[in-house]
């Protein structure tokens, strides 16, 4: 039968790997760079296992050689890394910061000099601090600006290397888990937050999108999204029901945005009726709508029923 068939891979399939900024280089305070919301969060206790910080984490930053090395024994094709906001803004905006910016230019360059593809990740969750103290981070107009005259500075020191961004990684659990579990920074649990927050996330994405477009850079951006799909655990109408809700909630609710620039009508009436739904300005529908990403990065874990 056809469906017991497997076709092989294409010769030119992305086999690769990813990581975050955080996660792997340490180098916390090195060459300039300024303080993110992760370097502070770790600092309370309990927010992690065991206390544990990216500090210096697998010392990427100065072992990058030895890593690629070993990407290109393994056989990677692509490697997904994000880079870190503070590196080249110390305080989010201001002066370039030259180490930083040459830091992943040795990356990039070691990595095409290995036949790794760079994929490049603008924001894995390392807001700049000072952006947190001066005007609540993602909860602001603010931001838009800043993160777009950030990434213009990586879009024109890697045009023609880079081929594939990564403009917000996982927005979705960002958002929820720093705005309502209050198990990321800044560690708020409030739904009408949330919900704000991520309507700025989602004009910044969409700014950042259309700024790449306007240079006519040339490759492929996109957000990506951790997606978990929502099924019913059995046929009972109502569990379908529910199963229908989740998934306008928990995916619909940004997948529509990036793909089609508008909010799922029945998510937003529900986030209306608790009053928990985001105020949207003139203009910002348009703005959404006008952002066409090139591709949809899907992030997927596992699935829930209902």
């Amino acid at each position: 039968m056809e469906h017991q068939k497997l076709n092989d891979f294409p010769e030119d399939f992305l086999w690769g790997s990813a990581s975050a900024a955080y996660q792997v280089e340490g180098a916390y305070d090195e060459d300039g760079k300024g303080e993110s919301v992760w370097d502070k969060f770790v600092k309370i206790p309990g927010k992690t296992f065991k206390g544990t910080t990216g500090e210096i984490a697998v010392d990427h930053y100065h072992r990058f050689k030895q890593d690629i090395a070993l990407m290109k024994e393994q056989g990677l094709k692509t490697y997904r890394f994000s880079v870190s906001w503070t590196r080249i803004f110390p305080n989010g905006r201001g002066a370039i910061n030259q180490a930083g910016l040459a830091f992943y230019q040795r990356l990039v360059d070691e990595l095409i000099d290995n036949d790794i593809e760079p994929m490049l990740t603008l924001y894995h969750w390392d807001l700049p601090q000072t952006l947190q103290e001066e005007y609540q981070g993602w909860e602001s107009r603010k931001i838009i600006e800043d993160f777009t005259n950030y990434a213009q500075v990586l879009f024109e020191a890697f045009r023609g290397k880079v081929h594939y961004w990564i403009s917000l990684n996982e927005q979705n659990i960002f958002i929820s888990h720093g705005y309502l579990l209050a198990a990321h920074p800044p560690g708020v649990s409030d739904p009408k937050r949330m919900y704000h927050a991520n309507h700025m996330a989602n004009l910044a994405n969409a700014a950042v999108i259309n700024k790449f477009h306007e240079l006519e850079m040339p490759g492929k951006i996109g957000p990506s999204f951790a997606y978990s799909p929502n099924y019913a655990i059995d046929s009972n109408p109502q569990n379908v029901l529910a199963a229908e809700n989740a998934e306008d909630l928990l995916a619909n609710f940004w997948m529509d945005i990036y793909m089609q620039g508008r909010y799922p009508l029945a998510a937003l009436r529900y986030l209306e009726e608790k009053g928990w739904a985001p105020e949207i300005e003139p203009g910002d529908m348009a703005l959404l709508a006008s952002a066409k990403p090139d591709f949809l990065g899907i992030n997927y874990y596992q699935s829930t029923t209902n």
